[in-house]
């Protein structure tokens, strides 16, 4: 397995993991359902620890804000992958603008770091049964890419596919609905069944203090949050959300896994461990150049 295919795997984790909901009314055509869900959404900001095994290797944030006529979905992950003897470190940003009614408009997102960097742009061009995505892909040093993809019935990208069902009626196990979600790493539109395996309780950190004695951020408060556990097309991934749709855990089986907590917790301890690691990388080949020294 290479270096890029398991970045890639990583991005895929993040973006697919927060993809898995959305159930059509009984009642209501999936328009009116998605209109009303729409005006439910509540902004918020969600942080996540990322690991592989039991160590740290990254942080994640997920972000939704609504304006009178917008939903805004913000997402950032930043990761250094342990492929030994090497580390893979890169990070990747995306936005999603949609109406209230969470009919996507344009999404944008970027990946750098030790992965070949890409931008991909999509635009939703047209109304109703003649719409297309509109997708540009850039690389460096070579031209962009445009490519259109034809879109028939609801779409979504990964972030925001979970908000209709988790804000509709109550989400019960072994609901299912298929549905058209913008894959990144495909570049494609992919037709999912997504269904509601079971329901648990998690207890999820939602503050944290500093630690004079170890300077590291520790556990404050904790919440008692009912997540539900979702299937589809991706088998090998695990994901949880809440009851607004948001994730709060997501893992693979290679190891690799999210779960919701502080932002201190996530971001800031992980960049002390960063730190330290440059300053005991940076004094080991002191030490060894004092031993080697010749003695007189």
């Amino acid at each position: 397995m290479t270096r890029r295919t398991v970045g890639l795997g990583i991005l895929a984790l993040w973006l697919i993991a927060l993809a898995l909901l959305y159930r059509r009314s009984t009642f209501r055509s999936p328009e009116q359902s998605l209109a009303e869900a729409g005006m439910r959404v509540s902004p918020a900001t969600y942080y996540y620890r990322l690991e592989q095994g039991t160590a740290q290797i990254g942080a994640a944030s997920s972000a939704v804000d609504t304006t009178t006529s917008e939903l805004i979905a913000t997402d950032f992950v930043r990761a250094a992958l342990l492929i030994k003897p090497d580390t893979l470190r890169f990070q990747a940003r995306s936005e999603g603008r949609f109406t209230r009614a969470l009919s996507l408009k344009f999404f944008i997102l970027k990946a750098e770091g030790d992965l070949t960097p890409f931008l991909l742009r999509g635009v939703i061009q047209g109304e109703g049964k003649a719409r297309t995505l509109q997708l540009t892909t850039e690389v460096p040093k070579k031209r962009p890419r445009t490519e259109e993809y034809d879109v028939a019935g609801l779409v979504f990208v990964p972030t925001v596919a979970p908000l209709p069902l988790m804000l509709g009626k109550s989400p019960k196990a072994g609901a299912m609905m298929p549905v058209g979600i913008f894959d990144p790493m495909s570049r494609s539109i992919r037709n999912v069944n997504l269904r509601i395996v079971k329901d648990s309780l998690f207890t999820v950190t939602d503050s944290a203090a500093l630690d004079s004695a170890t300077g590291r951020w520790v556990i404050a408060h904790e919440d008692t949050v009912r997540g539900w556990q979702i299937a589809g097309d991706v088998p090998t991934i695990t994901a949880w959300v809440d009851a607004s749709g948001r994730m709060i855990a997501a893992s693979e089986p290679g190891g690799i896994s999210l779960m919701r907590t502080a932002f201190e917790i996530a971001f800031e301890n992980w960049r002390l461990d960063a730190r330290a690691a440059q300053s005991s990388a940076v004094a080991k080949p002191e030490r060894a150049s004092s031993a080697d020294a010749p003695r007189r």
